[in-house]
């Protein structure tokens, strides 16, 4: 489906060459697009396959796996319940559950990662059990065997709850199960009910019998080995039984618009129904607790974009990843879903998509602009007459570098940006000093080439 009488053509123009252009360079086999306003679905479209095999299309329809941002409906659902005066964010889980964890962690701290759990690895180990890539050999086949989990990782929480921030899965597992214990029925049916159906989110599920019966539904794909650089080859879907509150939605796109409206709207469905008061559910957006990528609220980051605020959140279950955001002062909601991972998070395209909707460009959100200039510099290079060679590659989002010759082939050394857009850098010695490193040449950040040079202690050298 597309809307395009909805969105201008350079807009429209400009994120389909974008997401395209990130499909093949990023090895995605398909992805799909919505962007909403409080009113109404503004595009949808998708892009690539669901399934390579057969060829067939992803579409605004096809149903994913989002991964964490199923923590913004736990998140609601919890708000629903201290809307309707059920709950309060200060009370302690311990109130609800027969669990042995510090008495004062509350709601509050699961919500917001600061219960001064760290991770538990739960959620690992299960998607990588279901996926058959890996095996803890931790007990994990049951709620029982998750709480004997939790409580037996006591001795690892750092900190005072609150004291720091530390994302941890399992503090929106026990969310739910709270939900569960207040409400008398399952997370998931009480999600279900509460939010779903009233948002008509009709393809949207945690049942995989339920996935499976969809005609259009993602075939998830995972490296076929260890090797990042493995071809894609399917794989199975994680269902994530004992943590739906922390990752377990399966959903397209046009039903996550329809929840990124109940959100522009502060808690009214597309039907006029309020799911919770407008107080109570901004209150999800708060900033309490600082992370390197913004202030985290109760399943929400909120993110400066191009001078705006980015209310959002990703999701990744290794074979499927996610991200959602909304600018209430722009009225503007994006959701975006992928049936493999980038190696980034997907995230970083909601951002550049919501760039091109502001009128910027998407190239230039600091990760793809960084990204280019990185790439520009990868490379092989060759001092005067070949003597010296150097190789410049891109690792994990930062560069390491090799200098050899007849004598010594060299060592790999990272490369710590000084002024990333000025092309200098340093590597650390041994002796603990900084050697200084410069790129120079009109090829630097260049996304179509040109000429680099590569200047480390003597040697100048020339990327091939």
């Amino acid at each position: 489906m597309t809307a395009a009488d909805t969105l201008d053509a350079a807009t429209i123009d400009r994120i389909d060459s974008f997401l395209r252009d990130r499909l093949r360079e990023d090895e995605l086999p398909g992805l799909s697009l919505a962007v909403t306003d409080g009113d109404e679905l503004l595009y949808a479209q998708g892009y690539g396959s669901r399934d390579l095999a057969a060829n067939d299309p992803a579409t605004a329809d096809t149903v994913y796996g989002i991964g964490s941002v199923s923590k913004s409906f736990a998140a609601l659902a919890v708000a629903q319940l201290v809307d309707a005066g059920e709950l309060e964010y200060d009370d302690a889980a311990t109130d609800y559950l027969d669990i042995d964890i510090p008495d004062d962690v509350t709601l509050h701290h699961l919500l917001s990662h600061t219960s001064g759990y760290p991770s538990l690895a739960a959620s690992e180990a299960l998607i990588a059990r279901q996926m058959e890539v890996g095996e803890s050999n931790v007990p994990l086949g049951s709620m029982d065997d998750v709480y004997a989990h939790i409580e037996g990782a006591r001795d690892e929480v750092a900190g005072e709850p609150g004291e720091h921030w530390q994302y941890c899965n399992s503090g929106y597992t026990l969310a739910g199960e709270v939900v569960e214990a207040v409400s008398g029925e399952s997370f998931t049916d009480y999600v279900e009910g509460e939010i779903l159906e009233p948002l008509a989110m009709e393809r949207s599920t945690y049942a995989e019998e339920t996935f499976t019966s969809f005609e259009d539904r993602m075939t998830p794909y995972f490296p076929g080995d260890e090797d990042e650089d493995a071809d894609l080859e399917p794989a199975a879907l994680p269902i994530r039984e004992q943590s739906a509150a922390a990752g377990g939605l399966l959903a397209p796109v046009t039903d996550l618009a329809s929840y990124l409206r109940l959100h522009l709207n502060g808690g009214v469905a597309d039907t006029g129904e309020r799911l919770l008061g407008e107080d109570t559910l901004s209150q999800c957006y708060g900033a309490y607790a600082d992370t390197p990528s913004g202030p985290y609220g109760y399943g929400w980051r909120t993110r400066e974009v191009c001078g705006h605020d980015l209310i959002g959140h990703g999701g990744s279950i290794a074979v499927s990843t996610a991200a959602v955001g909304f600018a209430p002062e722009q009225d503007l909601g994006v959701a975006l879903l992928a049936n493999a991972s980038p190696g980034y998070g997907l995230t970083e395209l909601s951002q550049a998509v919501f760039a091109a909707l502001v009128g910027e460009d998407p190239n230039e959100v600091p990760f793809f602009a960084r990204r280019q200039v990185l790439e520009s510099l990868a490379g092989e290079y060759e001092t005067y007459r070949g003597i010296k060679e150097a190789e410049v590659v891109v690792e994990s989002g930062a560069l390491r570098l090799r200098v050899g010759g007849p004598i010594d082939e060299g060592a790999w050394t990272p490369l710590v940006p000084a002024d990333l857009e000025s092309g200098e850098f340093y590597v650390p010695t041994v002796s603990g000093e900084r050697q200084p490193v410069r790129f120079e040449g009109d090829g630097v950040g260049a996304a179509d080439g040109g000429d680099v040079s590569l200047f480390i202690d003597r040697w100048h050298l020339h990327q091939q």
